[in-house]
């Protein structure tokens, strides 16, 4: 009986002296794994758990298979102990193969403590990457080694399996070195929700465990956190131990996981994390949220930017927090300038709403909250400006590390690139525009090209500066990407074909050190982790497009695809159930769309740049891209109040920071922490996509 081949790829169960081997491959071409199936099936019965093969148990003997093979299908099984296991192979129309194990108590009685699955273990691969999306990103390098964060670890006996609704993308993809040829093999789930009578939702697990190399987990739901059985990581750099994740059989019961395998060979070391995305769309055809019409979400958000406008005198700008009541403890009231404060963002909104409606009162309120920003925030190093301002004892700060201010580069980048915007869009409308305004933007980047601290040794710019303009850290990051957006839009608004160059020059230093082999990812952009993120990704990818933009150049497209194809590692492809009773439950939650935060933190969030990815979908016609940004623009709304009181808000447009879809706080709820950036963010995201002529 001929094997099963479908495109390039072909699989096939065959009875050999050491049992029945499972064998994947190219057609005609090399072989990627031929091993007994006995040596990558687990079962195991009571706790804690262990990856215990088939074959290590001496039981089932290799005449105890049994095989079947016909066109288009091949199946096989055993029994061990009271379980029969069967395994089924067949190709989908997208050359994908499915593979389904179904375990079955043949016994008489109940069968607990349970932990079965597929562990695929490529033996002592060379070379190898591993990304299990939104957890771990080939071994999370930049994440703080004294902190709790997942991490499969260098040592056998280290792993890290987390539960199915963790991870964005249900799924593990190992890239690896085989002589000269790299390879890469993607496992992902099918998800399948397990209600308890008590209204829980239970599902499958996935991760990897270290054994001579990389051993791809899809288990029946069993956790482990470095390399440590039943423990569950339930917040920033915390763990838990838990009993949850085994699995009971009734007599005659069956268990079922259903499993989609992909492979090929890879060309550019990696970039194999992309072909996961790739298969991820193919295999996850659920649509997402309707969400609210983009008319709507600017009501709504423009209801709350107003609320977060504060003057006196000559103090003007957008407050971080609500002065509303009813939302917790009332916060002091500052500004902040980028990361979660968003204050120069919230002024373009701002300004971009009154041009849009003729009302002269917005436009003025910007331009106060530029002048304000731009009189009283600077250092004692020309061109840095410190990142916020307390209005109750009048003094402008900056973070804070090793006990010294710090002056984020993240979040100065980012207010600097919100000037920028805000003197193109007055332009663009025949607003005039302050020298001083020109001033103040030349200024910061003539600190950053010029100033002797301002950029590390490597030419990439550093987490912060302290005051006097010194490097505050010279650890490895991606935290000064904003800088370079920030050079890149400054460029264009100072007709400075210079500074284009030199921020090329600098994006390059970043796609380097990141995106070019991803040995060390994105990373460290986030100001309260110290890890993989998807912030760092984003800035990359907006930088990219900037440049892309100015320049046209195909070379920085492929960037803009690559960072995207990372970013959208971070982004749920499919949405998990939630326990009855919960607040999710009740609204009807969709996760399709939502990215998660970073390797530390498992929440959801609606910080994305969905305009950014439309657009440059658009431009490029990259379907794939235009949809997935689509997709998540709706998606961010669900949590928006409509009405006061929606979602625990006594004011309308106001949305929390962190919606928990797993075991990570709060599952199945949405906090109410709203810092001023779940304003600007999606309200910026929705004007800009507004103005797209042709986005149909």
């Amino acid at each position: 009986m001929p094997r099963l081949t479908s495109g390039p790829r072909q699989a096939e169960l065959r009875r050999t002296p050491d049992g029945v081997v499972l064998q994947l491959g190219l057609a005609d071409g090399p072989v990627y794994l031929e091993r007994p199936l006995a040596g990558l099936l687990t079962c195991s019965a009571g706790r804690p758990w262990q990856p215990s093969l088939l074959q290590a148990a001496g039981t089932p003997s290799p005449d105890g298979w049994w095989i079947s093979r016909r066109p288009g299908e091949h199946r096989a099984g055993c029994r061990t102990g009271p379980l029969a296991v069967e395994v089924q192979l067949a190709f989908d129309d997208g050359d994908r193969l499915n593979l389904e194990l179904r375990w079955r108590n043949t016994s008489k009685r109940r069968l607990a403590d349970l932990a079965v699955g597929l562990l695929l273990d490529l033996g002592r691969v060379k070379d190898s990457q591993l990304t299990v999306p939104g957890v771990i990103y080939n071994d999370n390098p930049s994440a703080d080694p004294a902190r709790a964060v997942p991490r499969i670890g260098p040592a056998p006996g280290g792993g890290f399996v987390a539960e199915e609704d963790r991870l964005p993308i249900p799924g593990v993809n190992l890239e690896w070195r085989e002589g000269r040829e790299r390879r890469w093999l993607s496992v992902l789930s099918r998800p399948q929700a397990r209600r308890s009578g008590d209204g829980q939702v239970r599902y499958g697990s996935l991760g990897a465990i270290r054994q001579e190399g990389p051993v791809i987990a899809a288990l029946s739901g069993v956790l482990m956190f470095d390399g440590k059985q039943d423990i569950r990581y339930v917040s920033k750099a915390e763990t838990e131990v838990t009993d949850d994740g085994y699995l009971t059989l009734r007599p005659g019961e069956s268990y079922t996981q259903r499993l989609v395998l992909d492979w090929g060979p890879q060309d550019i070391r990696g970039h194999a994390f992309r072909q996961l995305v790739h298969t991820a769309r193919t295999v996850f055809t659920g649509s997402g949220a309707d969400g609210l019409a983009l008319d709507e979400l600017i009501r709504l958000k423009t209801v709350a930017l107003d609320n977060r406008w504060y003057q006196s005198g000559t103090v003007a700008g957008y407050t971080k927090f609500s002065d509303i009541s009813g939302n917790g403890p009332r916060k002091t009231r500052h500004f902040m300038y980028g990361w979660t404060g968003q204050a120069l963002k919230l002024a373009w909104c701002d300004a971009q709403l009154g041009f849009n409606t003729r009302d002269r009162l917005r436009i003025d309120r910007c331009r106060a909250a530029v002048e304000f920003y731009l009189s009283g925030s600077p250092t004692p190093t020309p061109g840095l400006r410190h990142n916020a301002y307390q209005a109750i004892t009048r003094r402008w700060t900056s973070f804070r590390t090793g006990n010294r201010p710090m002056v984020s580069s993240r979040a100065y980048g980012e207010t600097i690139a919100d000037l920028a915007d805000i003197i193109t869009l007055f332009r663009a409308h025949g607003e005039a525009v302050p020298p001083s305004w020109l001033h103040a933007l030349t200024e910061s980047m003539t600190f950053l090209r010029c100033s002797a601290g301002a950029q590390l040794a490597d030419g990439t710019f550093p987490v912060g500066w302290r005051l006097d303009g010194s490097p505050a850290a010279t650890t490895v990051s991606s935290a000064g990407i904003p800088c370079v957006l920030a050079a890149l839009k400054a460029s264009e608004v100072l007709d400075d074909a210079e500074l284009l160059s030199e921020a090329t020059v600098w994006l390059s230093r970043y796609h380097d050190q990141h995106a070019r082999t991803f040995d060390r990812p994105f990373s460290r952009s986030t100001l309260d982790a110290a890890c993989e993120d998807k912030e760092a990704g984003m800035y990359y990818f907006m930088a990219a497009y900037e440049l892309f933009r100015r320049t046209g150049d195909p070379v920085y497209a492929t960037w803009c695809e690559v960072a995207a194809d990372w970013l959208l590692t971070w982004v749920y492809v499919w949405s998990p159930e939630q326990d009855e009773g919960s607040p999710l439950h009740a609204a009807g939650f969709n996760a399709i769309g939502w990215p998660t935060v970073s390797v530390q933190n498992h929440h959801l969030d609606a910080f994305f740049p969905t305009y950014e990815l439309l657009s440059f979908g658009l431009t490029t016609n990259r379907r794939s891209y235009v949809d997935a940004a689509r997709t998540t623009l709706q998606a961010l709304t669900q949590n928006v109040a409509i009405s006061p009181h929606d979602w625990n808000f006594p004011l309308p447009g106001e949305q929390g920071e962190a919606v928990f879809q797993t075991h990570w706080q709060r599952r199945g709820h949405a906090n109410t922490w709203n810092p001023s950036w779940v304003i600007a963010v999606p309200l910026a995201n929705a004007l800009h996509t507004q103005a797209l002529p042709h986005d149909d």
